[in-house]
């Protein structure tokens, strides 16, 4: 007499590794990060934010370059200015999402490359941090009210000159992340 067949079974989900859109293995491994905010605090804690390696386009003498870092190689990055991108029109104004633009990385071994299209690929926009007094979500970008006399909700001055790009942001907001 046959034997009843045997359904398929699904691998165990808990030895499965998480895997990245490129399929790459991503351990939630913890790491210990001092963040910097942009008037000077400074938050220490353990994080999983953030991929295991970064990949980034950057020029060196007019040639342009693809990088790959592991988080164990990164020493700081550092964000110089911020991109102020429309979003739409309120009764009171315009809505802005400020989100980094050009970024330093500098390496544990001294090397310094300059990114000049953010975090959002690396993602480090959202940022969560552990510590003694708890858990916490910061942030490398804001959202920012402009009103129609130019001022901004956010009280931040005017931006000189190129009015598409800041260097100052908003208090609470992660200026740089330092890796231990």
């Amino acid at each position: 007499m046959p034997k009843e067949p045997s359904l398929p079974s699904l691998p165990n989900e808990e030895t499965k590794e998480p895997r990245n859109a490129r399929g790459e293995k991503e351990s939630g491994e913890t790491k210990v990060l001092n963040l910097t905010l942009c008037d000077g605090r400074t938050v220490r804690g353990e994080s999983t934010s953030g991929s295991q390696s970064i990949f980034f386009e950057h020029t060196k003498d007019g040639i342009l370059y693809k990088k790959k870092l592991t988080i164990a190689e990164l020493d700081s990055i550092k964000i110089d200015s911020w991109e102020l991108k429309s979003k739409r029109e309120e009764k009171k104004g315009t809505t802005y999402e400020v989100l980094p633009k050009k970024i330093r990385i500098r390496t544990k071994n001294g090397e310094t490359f300059y990114k000049e299209t953010g975090l959002s690929d690396l993602k480090l926009l959202n940022i969560e941090i552990k510590n003694n007094n708890g858990e916490t979500t910061l942030f490398t970008y804001w959202v920012d009210l402009k009103f129609p006399d130019g001022k901004w909700y956010s009280g931040l001055p005017t931006a000189k000159g190129d009015q598409s790009t800041r260097e100052d942001c908003l208090k609470d907001v992660v200026r740089m992340i330092e890796w231990e």
